[in-house]
């Protein structure tokens, strides 16, 4: 069963892919095929913009919101919880403190290979910048080698390997999720949280872009379930997953969306974001294209 941003590993046999693709055709959308690279038209939008759905636009908690961070609470998740981790990406730098720039599981330096080889990105830290209250996250059509391999695009990733951990809890982001050509969701884009000892450490993809739509799966050793949303999550929108012991429930702006509860682990994880491109996982290829980041935020009880 392959990971599903893949472990320290860059190459994957073919019958590993076969397997995820297989897992995966429950959210096929338009499918697979050759990257077609297309250009934004605009900038990508404010924080406090209305882009996306009125429901994305307005739901959950905006990283400006007033009050003591003490009182903020997951959109829509029930339960007594105490504020673990927050990131409102108020500054004008990433806070070292809390996140790391490119591939986790190679030394640090500007360009990182990707965690998989199915991705055709290499990681650069340039393509990673906060600014207006935001992550940003972009992914460009520029090659690069990175890995040992010349790959045909640039992105980015963030991490809280080393920084941050948590095991059980809700996790939550607000995120701006771009959109290609034909109003599906573009690339691969996540949000997720992983075990340092993959697949026995789990992984938990609480945003994911597979075949143009918004997904939520849980991979380990013994099980990969996932659960697709149906409608147009492009735009801005609040995901959160509260992790239990057996189980995951996924919150799509404030609302339930799904429980897994097929191989959950146990062990903790740290978080992880990135903007990947590769159409025959994720969505048309549509370049440059930003990943907005509002917030992320853990609780637990």
């Amino acid at each position: 069963m392959e990971h599903r941003r893949r472990g320290p590993r860059y190459a994957v046999p073919a019958a590993a892919l076969a397997l995820l693709l297989t897992a995966l055709a429950g959210c096929s959308g338009t499918g697979g095929g050759p990257a077609t690279a297309t250009s934004a038209s605009s900038s990508p939008p404010s924080a406090g913009s209305s882009a996306g759905s009125s429901a994305g636009s307005s739901a959950g908690p905006s990283a400006g919101s007033p009050g003591s961070p003490r009182t903020v609470l997951p959109t829509g998740i029930p339960g007594d919880w105490h504020l673990v981790f927050q990131d409102d990406f108020d500054g004008t730098a990433l806070d070292g403190s809390k996140w790391n720039v490119g591939n986790p599981y190679v030394e640090p330096q500007r360009i990182t290979p990707p965690v998989g080889g199915q991705e055709l990105d290499c990681y650069d830290a340039g393509q990673v910048a906060v600014r207006d209250g935001m992550l940003h996250i972009t992914a460009v059509q520029k090659q690069q080698e990175c890995g040992g391999k010349t790959l045909p695009y640039l992105s980015g990733m963030v991490n809280t390997k080393d920084k941050f951990s948590f095991a059980f809890g809700a996790l939550e982001a607000r995120v701006y999720v771009p959109a290609a050509a034909d109003g599906s969701v573009a690339n691969w884009p996540a949000f997720w949280a992983v075990g340092s000892n993959w697949p026995s450490g789990g992984e938990n993809d609480v945003m994911e872009g597979l075949h143009g739509k918004i997904c939520a799966y849980f991979n380990s050793a013994t099980a990969s379930t996932g659960s697709c949303a149906a409608g147009d999550l492009t735009g801005w929108h609040v995901f959160g997953a509260e992790w239990q012991n057996g189980r995951v429930d996924y919150y799509r702006d404030g609302v339930y969306a799904a429980t897994l509860d097929q191989g959950v682990t146990s062990d903790p994880m740290w978080l992880m974001i990135d903007n990947a491109v590769q159409p025959t996982i994720g969505g048309p290829t549509s370049v440059p294209a930003t990943l907005l980041i509002d917030y992320v935020r853990v609780w637990q009880q």
